[in-house]
Formats: structure tokens, C-alpha cells, sequence
């Protein structure tokens, strides 16, 4: 009897540790996409969508993946090469920047298509408007040019959570 309740006791615990974590049984998610073209370092417009998502959802899915994630569109090192630094800035409601750190990509030049995924663990908790920055630092050797390129591009996307 005591053993039943006592693995019962555990099995609640463990299904109500993220609701109190996260304070609530959803918590709001922000996929944010665009494309950047490596060489032009031309970015597309950067596309913020915020959704529900169930917590176990976020915990077991959305925080256990990357939070960048990049696909190469049509990259070839054929045409150069280039080393990609993306820094991401996140802005709250209350003005506060946090600085979600960096990525790096290295490879050829060419579009790439980026979805970067928001959530509580990377600042997006309360109601409110955001801002993320996205500061992209690219060193690019063309082929057939002795010199090596260094371009900068910032793409920003704004995104309400209600």
C-alpha cells in the first residue's frame, strides 16, 4: 500500500514539476525564420510567429533541440567560402537585453535559411512586446579574389506575446 502511494506521489510530482516550473500547463513559443545569402549578405525579412505550445511539449521537444537551426538552400564552395557569426539579442517587455549568444557557420557561399525557436529558457515569459536582433558577421573569401570580405547585416523581428 505504501509502496503505491509512494510511486504515485513520484508520478505526480514528476507530471506537475514543468507546469510549476513554467507556471502554467502552455507556455508561448516564437519560431522566428528568414533567409540570409552569403557573399551579397543580402537577409531576407526576418518572420516571428508566436504559438501555445503544451509544456511537456516545449520541455521534451522545443528546449531539447537547437534553438538555431540552419539549412543550406543553395550553398556551394565553388564560389568561395565564408565563416558566419550570428549574435542574437533578445529585448523583453521591460527594455531588459539578454544576450542568447552566438553561432558559427562555416562553408560555402550561398542562401541559407535560418529558424531561430524562442521560448521561456531564452527569455520569452511574460505578455508583452520583444525584440530579437540578430547581428550577422560574415568573413568571405570568393573565388578567384586574392582578398577577404568582412560584412556585417543586423536582421530584426518584433513579436508580441499575449
Amino acid at each position: 500500500m505504501f509502496v503505491a502511494l509512494g510511486t504515485l506521489a513520484v508520478v505526480v510530482v514528476a507530471l506537475l514539476a514543468p507546469v510549476i516550473v513554467y507556471g502554467a500547463f502552455t507556455v508561448p513559443v516564437t519560431t522566428v525564420k528568414f533567409r540570409e545569402t552569403t557573399g551579397s549578405l543580402l537577409p531576407g525579412s526576418a518572420n516571428a510567429t508566436v504559438s501555445l505550445v503544451i509544456v511537456y511539449e516545449y520541455l521534451f521537444s522545443s528546449r531539447t533541440s537547437a534553438m538555431v537551426k540552419t539549412q543550406d538552400s543553395n550553398v556551394s564552395t565553388s564560389r568561395g567560402t565564408a565563416n558566419i557569426t550570428m549574435s542574437l539579442k533578445l529585448t523583453n517587455p521591460s527594455g531588459q537585453s539578454l544576450d542568447l549568444g552566438n553561432v558559427n557557420i562555416s562553408g560555402g557561399l550561398g542562401a541559407r535559411d535560418h529558424t531561430i525557436t524562442l521560448g521561456a529558457s531564452e527569455g520569452v515569459r511574460v505578455p508583452g512586446s520583444y525584440s530579437l536582433d540578430v547581428v550577422i558577421t560574415a568573413n568571405v573569401a570568393p573565388v578567384g579574389l586574392p582578398i577577404e570580405l568582412g560584412l556585417t547585416k543586423t536582421v530584426s523581428a518584433t513579436f508580441t506575446v499575449s
